[in-house]
């Protein structure tokens, strides 16, 4: 009997320190859920950033969307309001007068027309996306918004052509500057399409992988170092050959000077002097307008990888910027051009009858 009463109480204390080891385990739970929904309250209060996704995954924790107050997001819709509307009628006339200008469909002129067609996709498809962005109040890195995916895909499409073009523009011109002949007889109608073809396929190929690849995988950072070291060499290649540009035309204008001092064709020699110290200070203020727009953005996606923030924001702004100031360098600063923009906006049926002959050397139709 007493062994009995013995066995009822050993099994009674067994299943008491059961039942208190699962009260522990539950409570332990709890207390770390708790922890969890603090944490992510705590983010939201701030009124800074917010915390979206699966909170077990660790991408999903450290993925924010960016809150943007009520003066950032005034501010950047009229800035974004004015650089597309402004933007798109320069890059729309830029189109309009070429097409109706025979004597301006040359080399020069075709990549100005490619280089304003990639402006157009910023100014009219990319930057009003954005516009219905912001108007959300915040910046939806991790939320699923198709505006900002369509925003990313066509800004990125466009934003790269527009830098290749750049650079080929540039290299072009220190081509047809430091050597017109070569370049007269080299650079014909195909070989231009060809450049154009794959810079347009390059331009398109990018964002997509960038956007399908995930954010973490090999692949997507070895995308983004591509990227990065394509943007600098780029610039590397406008910077460059709007110096070498630069130093030779000055430097024909002084020989020009010396041979020709005591000449009876001065005024032509001084003419000349003068159309390729322009085309000197068009290539200047190319790379200086470039540099302005854009080495603020690859700056801080280099040194920021990791962390978005309203630096990366206002940058990108500023690199729209130039696709609404690209008009007034490639094209308001041409004479040529102008004129060829005062028949249109005249309402004339054509602007075939401007035959005003070209300024330089490599402005001769281009040749199949």
């Amino acid at each position: 009997m007493c062994h009995s009463i013995s066995v009822i109480a050993t099994e009674h204390l067994i299943h008491k320190k059961e039942t208190s080891l699962e009260i522990n385990r539950v409570s332990a739970m709890n207390l770390n859920s708790t922890t969890i929904v603090n944490h992510s309250s705590e983010h939201n209060d701030c009124g800074i950033t917010r915390l979206t996704g699966n909170s077990s995954t660790p991408d999903a924790l450290h993925c924010q969307d960016i809150s943007l107050k009520s003066v950032n997001v005034i501010v950047s819709v009229v800035l974004c309001n004015i650089i597309a509307s402004g933007g798109s009628l320069g890059n729309t006339l830029v189109l309009l007068v070429i097409r109706r200008t025979p004597n301006l469909k040359t080399v020069w002129g075709v990549l100005i027309s490619n280089l304003a067609m990639a402006d157009l996709l910023v100014t009219a498809v990319a930057i009003p996306l954005v516009i219905s962005v912001l108007t959300q109040g915040f910046v939806p890195l991790c939320t699923l918004n198709t505006s900002m995916f369509a925003a990313i895909i066509v800004g990125r499409y466009s934003c790269t052509a527009s830098l290749l073009i750049l650079a080929a523009m540039s290299m072009d011109r220190c081509w047809a500057v430091c050597d017109p002949l070569r370049h007269k007889t080299k650079m014909t109608s195909s070989k231009l399409k060809a450049i154009l073809l794959f810079i347009w396929l390059t331009s398109l190929i990018l964002p997509i992988l960038e956007v399908a690849l995930p954010r973490q995988s090999p692949s997507f950072l070895v995308l983004r170092h591509l990227r990065n070291s394509g943007v600098v060499s780029c610039y590397v290649a406008i910077v460059t050959s709007g110096f070498v540009t630069f130093i030779n035309v000055h430097c024909a204008s002084s020989r020009i000077s010396d041979l020709h001092e005591n000449g009876g064709n001065s005024h032509m020699y001084a003419d000349l002097r003068e159309r390729n110290k322009q085309v000197a200070r068009t290539i200047g203020l190319i790379v200086v307008v470039f540099s302005i727009c854009w080495i603020p953005v690859t700056f801080i996606s280099v040194r920021f990888v990791e962390h978005y923030s309203m630096l990366h924001f206002w940058t990108v702004l500023l690199g729209f910027a130039n696709s609404a100031v690209n008009p007034c360098i490639y094209f308001y600063r041409q004479r040529s051009y102008r004129q060829a923009l005062k028949v249109l906006l005249r309402g004339s049926q054509s602007c075939s009858s401007f035959t005003r002959p070209p300024r330089y050397s490599d402005q001769s139709v281009i040749k199949n």
